[in-house]
């Protein structure tokens, strides 16, 4: 009989299951779990409602886990070629790039680099710099596990005097030691900080370096003796990080790592607990379904391919410059995930655009790939147009086929604030820049950065951009733009009196 059926008498008579089915009804709205969402609850998540939470997941969670295979490789692999050494520890190398370096794309040759990988489960750290003169620049960018740049310290905040800041975890609700200029607080258990310093060129390298050492670090408790000890942490069995971490491990990765932070909001945390990922979960990723957990690995590919889908639209172009720069803190994303998650595909820890700006280049003003066997190039600063920064600028030269430097007989692999100085200038006060394998003539040689025989590019990186106009930012929309490389129409002519006006080898922009 079907239901709703009525008898002789026109009474309504139902089948057992139909029974059954209000009687569940009534039993879930007895307990408050009435409505089609949460029967379906109790059912089970649909495949796609399970892909599309997974895609959600990814996106939110890929940040996290970006952040963990680079602190698994540097800080906590022993065996990897990466390794660097322990959490807990500034980690400086004083080194400068040169051509063949293994490794080596697009290497910084501006400045020295020093890194720590910093726990702040237990209690804040003290991080100390030494006394820098205003003319050399360094910095401190401090990123948290969300990819957040929390803050950053660099000489001209302190006007280049020597200085503390205190770097905390999200629940420390401690008193803030005397001493403390500055205050940073990590959303995140971990936070790693990158110190720049700036180095002249090799025979700077040792000065730099001893600059370097004179940064350092104390826990809350040994900086502040009145401090309390806090109680030790419980070790970390970490999980291995590999490629497999962001495909068929990106479930169980980001659930090891859930409890280092805060990953969505409270809506969000429960859907990702349905498809096994989060603290409150009920079930692991293993324990679901075979057909729940496909549908799950093919979310976290939508998720990847709707971060590289979003990355592309991140690029800007101005006269052949990308001068796109995605990365900043918390209040810069305007809880956007994918835009976050695709800035951190782009640049992983890079700075944010008001402490420094890196801008390649590897096509002229026509859009033809640079190429040094085929063309000779220049780039020309209008007067009083050179970048726009209140630290310093370089240009760096480098081969399009290895990303090293490239090798040369005057060893100049980068012209920069200093040397522009030393350049020689046209009637009009502009600087030209010759980009070829061959100088352009004695008279010019101090406007020369080499280029090789054959595909090159470039980076403009700029420290400490200014706000005021002529500027770069905002990022891709500022008043002031990089000039474009321009392809020489004929060899360039030498010249041999320095103080004679650098020739024209350009055409004009298309």
């Amino acid at each position: 009989m079907r239901f709703g059926a009525r008898d002789s008498a026109g009474r309504s008579r139902h089948t057992a299951p139909a029974l059954l089915k209000l009687a569940v009804a009534g039993v879930l709205v007895g307990l408050g779990l009435g409505g089609c969402d949460r029967i379906s609850d109790l059912r089970g998540l649909s495949p796609e409602d399970a892909r599309a939470t997974a895609k959600e997941a990814y996106i939110a969670g890929y940040p996290l886990v970006t952040y963990y295979t680079a602190m698994y490789a540097q800080n906590i692999d022993t065996s990897a070629p990466t390794y660097k050494g322990p959490i807990n520890t500034i980690l400086s190398e004083a080194v400068l790039p040169t051509p063949g370096m293994a490794g080596a794309n697009r290497p910084n040759g501006d400045v020295i680099v020093s890194t720590l990988q910093a726990d702040l489960r237990s209690e804040p750290l003290i991080l100390c710099f030494p006394d820098v003169p205003s003319e050399r620049y360094f910095s401190m960018q401090v990123v948290d596990m969300n990819m957040y740049n929390v803050g950053s310290v660099d000489n001209r905040k302190s006007s280049g005097a020597a200085g503390c800041v205190m770097l905390m975890g999200p629940s420390f609700l401690g008193l803030v030691p005397t001493g403390v200029k500055q205050l940073l607080r990590s959303s995140t258990d971990f936070a790693r900080v990158i110190y720049r310093t700036q180095v002249f060129g090799p025979a700077d390298l040792d000065v730099a370096a001893r600059m370097q050492s004179g940064f350092t670090l104390q826990p809350l408790s040994i900086f502040r003796p009145t401090s309390a000890t806090p109680p030790p942490q419980p070790d970390i069995v970490w999980r291995k990080a590999s490629a497999a971490s962001f495909d068929s491990d990106f479930a169980q990765t980001l659930n090891f790592l859930m409890p280092m932070t805060t990953l969505a909001d409270a809506e969000a945390t429960e859907r990702f607990a349905r498809i096994g990922i989060g603290q409150t979960r009920k079930k692991t990723f293993e324990e679901l379904p075979a057909e729940t957990r496909d549908a799950v690995l093919a979310g976290f590919a939508d998720g990847k391919a709707a971060i590289a889908a979003r990355a592309k639209t991140l690029e800007k172009r101005v006269n052949g410059w990308r001068v796109d720069s995605p990365t900043g803190d918390q209040s810069s994303f305007k809880g956007d995930h994918l835009l976050r998650a695709a800035a951190v595909s782009q640049t992983p820890f890079g700075p944010s655009a008001v402490d420094a700006m890196f801008l390649p280049v590897d096509t002229d003003s026509r859009g033809a790939p640079l190429d040094g066997a085929a063309k000779r190039y220049t780039i020309t600063f209008p007067s009083g147009l050179q970048p726009p920064v209140n630290a310093f600028w370089s240009l760096s030269m480098y081969d399009g086929r290895t990303g090293g430097l490239v090798a040369n007989s005057i060893e100049r692999f980068r012209v920069d604030t200093l040397s522009a100085q030393r350049m020689v200038p046209g009637p009009d006060g502009s600087i030209t820049i010759y980009l070829s394998p061959t100088s352009p003539g004695p008279g010019l040689e101090a406007n020369w950065l080499p280029a090789p025989n054959g595909p090159f590019s470039l980076v403009l990186r700029m420290y400490m951009p200014k706000a005021k106009a002529p500027s770069i930012l905002p990022a891709g929309s500022g008043s002031w733009s990089p000039p474009a490389v321009i392809a020489a129409t004929a060899p360039a002519v030498a010249q041999t009196n320095a103080a004679a006006a650098a020739p024209q080898m350009t055409d004009a922009p298309q």
